[in-house]
């Protein structure tokens, strides 16, 4: 993200959520924006859209997670690699989750550059800006002591 334009918030979950050894997937509502990405919009600058996926906080060794988007219809986004946002890397998650000496304990924090991705979505068949799915799928099974935790979920258009 940017510090030249800032970003504007359209879209969060308002809870946080587990992730286990099987898909998880959230609802996005996206709201037009109304502040900064209005007016970069006004003066003629392409559109920048960016996925925060915040708080991530747990335990033991958690695999990491293949973020896709998706409109509500689609019946397995992982199968669909253009659909693809990114991987959640959890390494270190068990320290940053702890409060101490130098760490806050809020976990791990990610962003994703997903202009070109919603640019995709916003052409398909289905595509409800009010429902925008966005899913984590483990690429491996999950160990038993592991347990992982989203604190956020949110959408930036700058």
């Amino acid at each position: 993200m940017s510090t030249e334009h800032p970003c504007e918030m359209v879209a969060a979950t308002q809870e946080s959520f587990p992730l286990a050894s099987r898909d998880a997937t959230v609802s996005l509502s996206i709201e037009p924006p109304t502040g900064p990405a209005l007016q970069a919009q006004a003066a003629g600058r392409p559109r920048q859209a960016y996925l925060r996926v915040e708080r991530v906080t747990g335990k033991g060794m958690p695999p990491s997670y293949e973020i896709y988007l998706h409109p509500p219809g689609e019946p397995q986004p992982g199968s669909r690699e253009e659909l693809c946002a990114g991987v959640l890397p959890l390494f270190g998650l068990d320290k940053a989750s702890r409060q101490g000496a130098g760490h806050a304990g809020t976990g791990l924090h990610y962003v994703f550059d997903v202009t070109e991705l919603m640019a995709r979505l916003e052409q398909e068949p289905g595509w409800d800006p009010k429902d925008l799915r966005v899913t984590f799928v483990p690429r491996r099974q999950a160990k038993r002591e592991a347990e992982v935790r989203v604190g956020r979920v949110s959408l930036y258009y700058e």
